[in-house]
């Protein structure tokens, strides 16, 4: 009796996790199923909430499971006389992790271009090879209305000199200038490749690991406002890798 009420309480605490992760982003800016500033209206999709961005098969990879295709604009990028790292390249922009995120907020491709629509089964020849021609996908302008970002603050655009710099090697810069940017980060935890606290670094190694978009912020949760990983008050978020 004891061990089935055990098991039954693990299932409720099981079921309420999962429904916690879903709530920050369900009914949430990220959320384009309904309800949202981007609304979808194509009934297939409406009330679906992970499917604008990951697919369990045939994902792209720009990011996990990714469910878009990678941008293919152009980008202005950011650039100062004291800037230590070297400026990226539209292409390295694209196939980055923030290329992913551009994908939406450059305003290039509408938010209901997807790679795999409802879990549509895919044909497969006798090799069981996938068949392009059995994706569910959308052209260039998609279906739904309002569906492209051309304004407000989520729409960034191509141009991105007044932003801050994306894909560029955070220890090249600290090592340039070593008194501008911390090692350690606010809470003692050296900055690395796939540490998320307080913020990640993106790539292969710490030597060459990169500043993206998802380094400031979660894509998958907005209890700090604006996507943040952590709260800026006091500038703390800004001062976990710069010295000021």
């Amino acid at each position: 009796m004891r061990r089935a009420l055990l098991g039954a309480v693990a299932i409720v605490l099981a079921c309420a996790g999962t429904a916690a992760a879903q709530a920050q982003i369900a009914f949430g800016p990220h959320d384009f199923s309904a309800g949202s500033a981007i609304r979808n209206t194509d009934g297939s999709i409406n009330g679906q909430t992970c499917v604008f961005c990951h697919t369990p098969h045939e994902g792209s990879l720009s990011a996990p499971l990714w469910n878009r295709s990678a941008t293919t604009a152009t980008y202005q990028v950011y650039a100062s006389s004291t800037m230590d790292a070297a400026a990226p390249t539209s292409a390295q922009i694209q196939s980055a992790v923030s290329g992913a995120c551009m994908s939406c907020h450059d305003g290039s491709i509408a938010i209901d271009v997807l790679a795999n629509l409802s879990g549509v089964a895919h044909a497969a020849s006798v090799a069981f090879t996938r068949q392009a021609t059995a994706k569910a996908t959308y052209g260039a302008s998609g279906t739904g209305t309002s569906n492209i970002l051309a304004g407000g603050s989520p729409f960034l655009g191509t141009d991105l000199r007044n932003d801050h710099p994306i894909t560029i090697i955070y220890e090249t810069a600290r090592a340039a200038t070593p008194t501008e940017f911390n090692q350690q980060t606010i809470s003692g935890t050296k900055i690395t490749v796939g540490s998320t606290t307080p913020l990640p670094l993106y790539g292969s190694s710490t030597a060459t690991a990169t500043v993206e978009c998802a380094s400031c912020h979660n894509p998958h949760s907005n209890v700090n406002g604006s996507f943040l990983r952590m709260s800026n008050k006091g500038s703390a978020m800004c001062l976990t890798c710069h010295i000021k």
